[in-house]
């Protein structure tokens, strides 16, 4: 409810001194349209989360965005969130976002004009639809899947269902009939950007100490860009208001390692006595951009010739008061070109003040070992949320883009417990592969690690000498990885041939061991001679000798 307030002192003040925003027809746009807000629930795992056709998170009859139904109350996480687009057009600023109120319009561009513009009377088709794994024709949103809008289909042209439940929708900035600002704060023009996004999860209702996949939502973002004339140094982006308890004290920051924006809690607990949650989005997969002899991905394919930008900007943000703070929300499009960039607010570069270096990305020091560039207030005014871009890119004409993002929220037995499981669920997801993420039924789940035995936790990766080394037939190899990642570790005789696969799974951050028996995988006795050892885990490669005697 005090968002919903927030916004509504901001329009009754907005509507007395401010000459640009026309409240009559934006209440007009919203009546004359009631499809203009249709929205739909997740609901096969425990994240509850609104979604809408106007690419927003918010349920104005709940009046919030999402709750994480591993607790019973207090279990709000996220408000709102609005995809972006930022970048140049014939050298002037463009823009195509929202935050809280927005200019995104449901429906494709058809023939270079709003849905709702060339064919009011198809509205209904312009809703978001809701499929789950099983579904047929008796599920409307099933049956009326729109893939001439783009709508994803497999194969034999039925509704492609990632995960077990979808939910799909198609926007457009080009509505001309809508004057929201893009915040409370200023006004955009239309702009030629329709974005198809799909929302899936899978189905389970486990913790993440069975199941993190019953805790995670994703995200997938088509960009297609159907303006005659180019968007230059273009920025996929993405707001999201967190807010979960204690709401004054959501404070933002970013792990530009996992590429993940998230908030945190400085308090140990809420008023119950429960640990406060930690709320991230990780980028998992970013726009593309040619780059000879990578490979990309790209809607879930293998693309030759193009990588996939890494995260590349973050804005926090904390409070709004004064408005010139260096953490509030966009006041005009020179804010929103700055930040997208990696700018502060004046258009010049962030200084750590913790190492007096520049950087793109404030706040990204570390709150569990309290180290780095943190949040510098008590307190955030409640409306504390993040902003993160990738890019630049061009969008030409009929141009595509396409990014993944995962919502992943952590909950521990104190604040900074929440950011170590937070954390250890995104490296579990970076881990693997986008067929894995989107179509896999495999169970991952986190360590019960907390921030009073991170002591124990190594520092560094490290492959150690087999014991007994030679040895007959049995022999121990022990190794320590610093974080989390999927592991191989493997046998391999002088010719280099694959002779035993030891290890060959996703591992948490820790110390491990395992017997080596002396067989190869066919189950054959190695003979006497020189064998070695190969540990892969993440980046890390690292190889040892043994020998086998008899």
């Amino acid at each position: 409810m005090k968002k919903l307030n927030y916004i509504l002192i901001l329009l009754v003040f907005s509507l007395f001194f401010s000459p640009v925003i026309n409240y009559a027809q934006i209440k007009i746009s919203i009546l004359k349209n009631p499809i203009y807000a249709d929205s739909k629930v997740t609901d096969k795992n425990n994240i509850e989360m609104y979604f809408n056709n106007l690419g927003k998170a918010y349920s104005p009859q709940t009046q919030s965005g999402s709750h994480w139904l591993i607790r019973q109350d207090n279990n709000e996480i996220v408000f709102d969130q609005s995809p972006w687009i930022v970048g140049k057009k014939n050298g002037e600023i463009v823009v195509s976002g929202g935050m809280w109120l927005t200019n995104y319009s449901p429906g494709p561009i058809i023939n270079g004009q709003a849905a709702m513009l060339i064919h009011p009377e198809d509205s209904l088709r312009y809703r978001i639809y809701k499929i789950n794994k099983g579904d047929d024709n008796s599920n409307p949103d099933y049956a009326e899947w729109p893939a001439d809008f783009g709508a994803p289909v497999n194969n034999q042209g039925q509704p492609l269902i990632s995960g077990d439940q979808v939910l799909w929708a198609c926007f457009n900035y080009l509505d001309s009939n809508i004057t929201y600002p893009f915040s409370p704060y200023i006004k955009t023009d239309p702009l030629e950007v329709e974005i198809h996004q799909t929302v899936y999860l899978r189905e389970g209702n486990q913790s993440d100490l069975q199941d993190i996949f019953s805790n995670v939502i994703f995200l997938e973002y088509e960009i297609i860009y159907k303006g005659s004339e180019p968007i230059e140094s273009a920025y996929f982006g993405l707001w999201s208001d967190i807010d979960f308890e204690p709401m004054w004290n959501n404070k933002p920051a970013v792990d530009i390692d996992l590429q993940t924006s998230y908030c945190w809690s400085s308090e140990d607990t809420i008023y119950t006595g429960d640990a406060p949650f930690a709320v991230g989005y990780s980028l998992l997969y970013g726009p593309v951009v040619e780059d000879q002899g990578s490979t990309a991905i790209f809607k879930g394919k293998s693309l030759q010739g193009y990588k996939n930008l890494p995260l590349t900007s973050f804005h926090g943000i904390g409070t709004d008061y004064p408005p010139d703070t260096s953490f509030g929300y966009i006041h005009s499009l020179d804010d929103a070109w700055n930040y997208a960039r990696g700018l502060n607010k004046n258009g010049n570069p962030y200084i750590d003040p913790t190492t007096s270096q520049q950087t793109a990305f404030p706040l990204s020091g570390d709150p569990v070992t309290n180290t780095g560039w943190l949040y510098p207030y008590p307190g955030t005014s409640g409306e504390a949320g993040v902003m993160f871009f990738s890019g630049p890119f061009t969008l030409a004409q009929n141009d595509t883009q396409w990014t993944m993002i995962a919502l992943v929220p952590g909950l521990g037995n104190t604040n900074l417990h929440s950011i170590s499981n937070m954390r250890e669920k995104v490296q579990i997801l970076r881990s693997l592969s986008y067929d894995s993420l989107a179509f896999g039924n495999t169970p991952y789940a986190i360590t019960d690690i907390d921030e009073h035995n991170l002591a124990e936790i190594p520092q560094s990766y490290q492959l150690y000498q087999n014991y007994p080394n030679p040895f007959n037939p049995n022999t121990k190899i022990s190794w320590q990885s610093p974080v989390g990642s999927w592991q191989t570790l493997k046998v391999y005789d002088v010719l280099g041939n694959e002779v035993a696969t030891l290890v060959n799974e996703y591992k948490p951050a820790g110390n491990y061991e395992v017997e080596f028996n002396g067989h190869s995988d066919k189950g054959q006795n190695l003979s006497s001679g020189v064998y070695f050892y190969t540990l892969r885990a993440g980046n890390f490669i690292q190889t040892k000798k043994m020998i086998v005697i008899k």
